[in-house]
């Protein structure tokens, strides 16, 4: 008896604590504001990210005209597993741009639209 209320407190534990850290739009969309929140903060919500990478940007010619996609910067990727029903394990993918002074240009949820200004 002792055994079977022990195997179901874990897996009670396991199921809500994969709920609570699960990174959602939602809960990103509230905390971060892209052209505002800084390195620092991204740190201090979400920790260390798991891979740091710079990118040059991306621009499109056409003729005469040059569009900027977006100007490149400093990008960070935090993965999240988590146990979402039936014990089949689950990813978000958080990815966040910074341009040159440290401020979010930009950032992507797994299967979300890419949110905030273009730079």
């Amino acid at each position: 008896m002792r055994c079977t209320l022990s195997i179901l407190l874990v897996a009670a534990t396991l199921l809500l604590g994969g709920c609570i850290h699960k990174i959602t739009p939602q809960k990103v969309n509230q905390e971060i504001v892209a052209g505002k929140t800084t390195k620092q903060e991204v740190s201090k919500l979400y920790g260390r990210p798991y891979m740091r990478y710079k990118t040059p940007g991306m621009s499109i010619v056409s003729g005469d005209k040059k569009v900027v996609l977006h100007k490149g910067g400093e990008v960070w990727l935090y993965y999240v597993h988590f146990l979402g029903a039936l014990d089949i394990v689950e990813q978000e993918t958080l990815r966040v741009l910074f341009n040159d002074q440290g401020i979010v240009s930009s950032y992507t949820i797994t299967n979300a639209e890419p949110t905030g200004p273009p730079q």
